[in-house]
Order: structure tokens, then sequence, then C-alpha cells
């Protein structure tokens, strides 16, 4: 698989920007007083996620990666027991950013993929906008705690490629019974891939692909966030490319496990670790 295909490619990613900060803990137990879970703090670790995290799996595929991100910044503290690395809960927290956001010209990049995690960033206008100038648009819109049900993919009329999982394909269709190739049908989008945790992924571009994910004992799970967006952000430039639905999902499922052998966005997925991965 040529991954040099899309070397020379500018490429735009666009969307929320996100601190992931790692509060790492040792759990004491249940507080004598009060019902309430009682740790000891270890230590804490700070990354930049969302579309800096996204954009960073993709540095070292394309000749250039620039960012357009909005004017807040939403930081997601998770309390983490340190020993297995198991999430206690999830504080969140939306603060001003101090600097004005990099406004490019939409137009000159091969490729704009879209990141849109329900913060605010993806506004009706710079919605149109990105549908309108993109010249190859590639759209996630991610459901969690803080939009469910909400910030679904319909949001965009139209998009060249879109990545996501299954629940944010049902909620989009409306739809929790229906057989998924069903759904992928109504949502409508000539290409689109629905990851699926640890069962892989289905594809369609004409007609329906599957893959299966990655075996965990040769990909032991570290920490499961962003495996999507690094499915969304490797595969997108390919997708451009002209690449078929089944190397698509091959190259998507490789990116998501590499991304789950990483804690938080410490590191990111690189061309050589996914050759590493592909036959």
């Amino acid at each position: 698989m040529n991954l040099d295909a899309i070397k020379n490619y500018k490429v735009l990613v666009v969307g929320d920007a996100i601190y992931d900060k790692y509060v790492f803990v040792s759990a004491l137990g249940k507080s004598i007083k009060e019902s309430v879970l009682s740790v000891a703090y270890v230590r804490e670790e700070v990354y930049k996620g969302g579309v800096w995290a996204a954009a960073d799996h993709l540095m070292t595929f394309c000749e250039k990666v620039d960012v357009l991100r909005g004017d807040k910044v939403m930081i997601n503290t998770r309390f983490v027991e340190e020993v297995y690395n198991r999430k206690l809960f999830t504080l969140h927290e939306s603060q001003d950013l101090d600097s004005p956001s990099f406004l490019p010209a939409i137009e000159d990049y091969d490729v704009v993929i879209v990141t849109d995690f329900g913060h605010g960033t993806m506004t009706k206008d710079m919605i149109k906008r990105v549908i309108t100038e993109a010249k190859f648009l590639a759209v996630n819109t991610q459901t969690n705690s803080n939009n469910f049900g909400f910030n679904v993919i319909t949001k965009y009329p139209q998009a060249d490629y879109v990545v996501v999982d299954e629940l944010e394909a049902r909620l989009a269709a409306h739809d929790k019974d229906s057989t998924l190739e069903t759904v992928i049908t109504r949502l409508g989008y000539n290409k689109i891939a629905v990851t699926l945790g640890k069962h892989g992924a289905i594809g369609f571009d004409g007609g329906f692909c599957y893959e299966e994910a990655k075996d965990d004992l040769e990909h032991p799970i570290v920490d499961t966030m962003g495996a999507g967006d690094a499915f969304l952000c490797v595969t997108a430039p390919f997708a451009c490319a002209g690449f078929n639905m089944p190397d698509l999902l091959k190259i998507g499922n490789a990116a998501g496990a590499i991304k789950m052998g990483i804690l938080g966005h410490s590191k990111s997925v690189t061309k050589d670790r996914l050759l590493m991965e592909l036959p």
C-alpha cells in the first residue's frame, strides 16, 4: 500500500480546541463520613487534544498540515486511577483562548478535515464555508456527554467522506433497530466509514465492505480516547487520493489500534508506525 500517495498534500484540520488533563490518583477507599471515593493525588499530565491532536496524526504523512480552531478551548480533566489507567470521572470547563485563530483560505488546501466535537466552533456559517469552499471535505461529528443526541452528522448536508461510530450514525438517522447497512443508506453519503470498536468497521462507497479490528492480544488497549479521530484524519487524505474503501478501512483500523496503545495524546500516529501494521 503506497502511503507516499499523499506526501505532497496540503491539509487543513478544522474544529474544536481541547486540552485533555489527566490527573493520576491512587484510590484510598470510601470516605468515612461521606458517600464519596477518596483518592490521593499522584501527578498530572496535560495534552493538546481536539483539533490539535487530530492534526498531529498527519504530520509525517503530508507536506503541510494547518489548524483552524475556535476562540474557546474545552478543558477536560480526567481523574485516573494510576495503576490500571481506569478513569474515575471527568470535569469539563470552557475557557477563552488568548490569541485569535489562524485564518486560512480554505480553498488553498487539497483536503479539509472537520473534527466537530460540538463545542461551538462549527457554527452554521462555518459549516457553510467548509461545504462550499473545500475541494475535498471529510467530517466527523462526535457524540459526547456535552452534546448527546444534538451533534449529528446530518448538520453537514454535503461531505465527500464521513467517519462516525455506530451510535453517531444511528442517532443521526433516528434509527435504533435497523441493520447498520440500512442506517448508512438512509444517511445518504457517497463515501462513509462507520467504526464498530472491537468489531472493526463497515464502509460504503457504492457497495458495502467490512474490516475486522486488530487483535487485542497484539495491540493491548491503553486508552480508547481519540481512536476515531485517528481513523478519520489518517484515512481522509487517502480517500481524497482515490483509495478504495477496503484499503481505507485497513488504514483506519490500523491507525485506531495504534492510537489506543497511547495514553492520552502523549504521542501520535506516524507513517513509519502505520507501515508496520499494514500488509
